[in-house]
């Protein structure tokens, strides 16, 4: 006679079940933990790439970044960057962890550092930055991760521009309590809070409360 096939019974399959849920458990947070690590470093890519083509263009103009369009509205320094330097794609001016993830306009960008020391601009409301008039380029940081906090209308989104004097906390900590960082001599960096107190900056490092029309 042939033996009988081999069933699971009801308890075995329900402990199968229940060892699949506790190892489902303990391995989506550990991905989803990838996953952002794996952000972050595609956000400091993305402001390296950022800071090569800042140089190559002031490097072609005198030394001089435009921090900001001459006709409001129509573009930022990101549309100016991007213009005039070719860089490959617009989603290399977005932070990959934070709305609106995908390229949508260019006031959802990084941030630009629009509070440059007097000295150093010319220009109606300062827009052309000398870069090479900075004392000390590696503790100026030029672009960063930002957040509206309702600025131009927009909820909890990336935001074209910050100022280091300004009481909005606009730079935004979003990576494991970090901001990620282009600085002036074009090094990036994923600053943590004693590291941007010491910069001056007063950042946000939970979620922007600041409710926009958009």
């Amino acid at each position: 006679m042939r033996p009988k096939p081999y069933a699971f019974t009801l308890v075995e399959l329900l402990v199968v079940i229940a060892v699949i849920a506790i190892l489902a458990s303990l391995l989506l947070p550990a991905l989803a933990t990838a996953k952002k690590r794996a952000r972050a470093v595609q956000c400091l890519n993305n402001l390296r790439q950022i800071g090569a083509g800042a140089h190559m263009y002031a490097h072609d103009n005198d030394n001089t970044l435009q921090l900001n369009s001459l006709i409001p509205g129509s573009g930022t320094w990101a549309s100016i960057l991007f213009t005039n330097v070719g860089l490959d794609q617009r989603e290399v001016f977005l932070c990959p962890s934070y709305k609106p993830f995908v390229w949508e306009n260019w006031l959802n960008v990084y941030g630009i550092r629009l509070d440059a020391p007097t000295n150093c601009v010319t220009g109606p409301n300062g827009i052309f930055f000398r870069i090479d008039c900075v004392s000390n380029p590696t503790e100026y940081l030029l672009v960063g991760d930002t957040t509206s906090q309702a600025q131009g209308g927009f909820t909890a989104r990336q935001y074209y521009f910050f100022n280091t004097t300004s009481p909005l906390k606009m730079i935004h900590a979003r990576h494991f309590g970090r901001a990620n960082g282009l600085f002036l001599d074009a090094h990036v960096e994923p600053c943590n809070q004693p590291r941007l107190e010491g910069l001056g900056i007063a950042a946000e490092y939970g979620p922007d409360l600041a409710i926009g029309y958009f």
